[in-house]
């Protein structure tokens, strides 16, 4: 295996099963504002999607200024990693998820986030939550750059680097893609 393909393989393996982010948006007046969010990514175009309070923070920063950054990371993962961790950041652009589209990415979040049946149907909230005057929204954040962990230089010199791999490239090593 090259280094870019285990770069990306490392990549879409957190993407795909890390669950949760930091998103970092930008208030109306420049404030930043960081809020951890449930996500389910999909392979092309490479994107993530959440579901969030209409009033939330983040959710209104959305609303003003679509361009965000994300941190993504996990400490679980033992042998598979030589560190036990990874992370990676990105940005990206969002928008909220309206209309006809909602019904589908309704579906798509709540089959990746809970496989099992019967754990869906315990946290699947209904449809109409998320039209009109429904109180929540899905969100779409489109990656436009992802940065890895440099695991390899952190282990020869202790300096926390990162790397950026092509979107292509990470793309590539999703199945179905």
């Amino acid at each position: 295996m090259t280094e870019l393909s285990s770069l990306s393989q490392r990549s879409r393996m957190l993407l795909s099963s890390a669950r949760f982010m930091t998103l970092a948006t930008v208030t109306p007046r420049g404030e930043p504002w960081a809020s951890t969010v449930n996500y389910v990514c999909q392979a092309e175009p490479l994107k993530v999607i959440w579901y969030s309070s209409r009033d939330a923070m983040h959710s209104l920063n959305i609303t003003s200024r679509a361009d965000v950054s994300a941190s993504v990371f996990r400490c679980d993962l033992g042998d598979a990693s030589p560190i036990g961790l990874d992370g990676g950041q990105l940005f990206g652009e969002c928008r909220v998820i309206v209309g006809a589209e909602v019904e589908e990415v309704h579906r798509h979040y709540y089959e990746r986030n809970f496989p099992d049946v019967l754990a869906r149907r315990q946290w699947m909230l209904p449809t109409e939550q998320f039209h009109g005057e429904g109180p929540r929204r899905f969100y779409e954040l489109s990656i436009m750059s992802w940065w890895l962990f440099d695991i390899e230089q952190w282990l020869q010199d202790r300096r926390d680097r990162r790397i950026e791999v092509p979107l292509s490239d990470l793309i590539s090593v999703w199945p179905g893609a």
